[in-house]
């Protein structure tokens, strides 16, 4: 009977574990995924908006020069150089209009729309990029960057002598063919067409299974079936170890993943070909997983609490 009593405990509490690590990672995920705060955090600690800044500033260049002469390369000496004054001009313009502030304002408000859709708050995207003031500053910093060309310079350049500066500045502008307004559910839907809704059916499963009503019912069971049949000390015992097991697997585990390269393998994906110094991707990993580390601590530090009182209560039923 003793050992049939012990074997259903070792399956309970396989159980136990299992569940309570299941908890332990919609926990970290509500803390992090799910989290306003935690992406607001990456933005700011990471310095994400001058990344973004520095990559815009390496890739408008090439794409103007791209758009303004067809992909075709130049080797006229003379038309090379108003291309090349050109193409300073363009993205300087852009580069400088589009600036770190603003960038990280508008970071800000998307990752606030994903969380929201990911948290079941809101059920779609409904951020928009609003470029409308950008395309008039763009368009005043060309204005400005044509100043200071003289009216032969500008006729080799634009066909047009200074007094035609502002609509030689609209001209431009118009031929970026940049859109008025960015529609963030528009770029999702088109890139990774139900990928969020995927998402966040499977998070909002995950509330439902590990949820902290739900965890209670478990724990209670299972400390409940510890004390029937292993008595008060034995049962606080068995459960003690069984939680801390729980936290210290969840801990040993994160700790394993906590790390590019390992996190690279197990998603079989290069991220260190990512745009972004691999320094940066490295911290916001540590950053992640460190969110996760509250609640394993707490069935950690529980249970070991517990495998004392069993002890203890183990101790007095013998001395009684």
């Amino acid at each position: 009977m003793k050992a049939i009593k012990i074997i259903v405990l070792i399956l309970l509490s396989v159980v136990f574990i299992a569940y309570g690590m299941g908890f332990m990672v919609y926990r970290g995920v509500d803390k992090t995924v799910l989290d306003q705060q935690y992406y607001r955090s990456v933005v700011d600690d990471q310095g994400i908006p001058a990344i973004v800044h520095g990559e815009i500033g390496k890739m408008i260049p090439e794409v103007v020069r791209d758009g303004i002469t067809g992909g075709s390369p130049v080797t006229d000496p003379n038309k090379k150089a108003a291309v090349d004054a050109q193409v300073d001009l363009i993205s300087t313009a852009i580069i400088d209009a589009l600036d770190e502030q603003w960038i990280g304002e508008q970071t800000v408000m998307v990752t606030d729309d994903v969380a929201n859709v990911l948290s079941g708050e809101k059920p779609s995207l409904s951020a928009v990029v609003d470029l409308t003031g950008k395309l008039d500053t763009i368009e005043q910093n060309i204005a400005e960057g044509l100043d200071v060309y003289s009216d032969a310079e500008l006729m080799a350049m634009f066909g047009a002598p200074r007094a035609y500066i502002p609509t030689i500045a609209e001209q431009i502008v118009g031929q970026l063919g940049l859109p008025q307004e960015l529609v963030i559910a528009d770029l999702v839907n088109d890139m990774a067409p139900g990928t969020l809704e995927m998402i966040s059916g499977y998070l909002g499963t995950m509330g439902s299974v590990f949820g902290i009503l739900l965890l209670l019912v478990v724990t209670i069971v299972f400390l409940v079936c510890c004390v029937l049949f292993l008595k008060i000390g034995g049962g606080l015992q068995w459960f003690g170890i069984t939680t801390a097991l729980s936290g210290g697997i969840f801990l040993i585990v994160i700790g394993y993943f906590s790390n590019l390269s390992r996190i690279e393998g197990l998603a079989g994906a290069d991220l260190s070909s990512l745009p972004v110094d691999s320094s940066v991707i490295e911290n916001i990993v540590e950053f992640t997983f460190s969110q996760m580390n509250t609640m394993p601590i707490v069935f950690l530090v529980g249970g070991i609490v517990l495998f004392v009182l069993g002890l203890v209560a183990k101790g007095r039923n013998k001395a009684a």
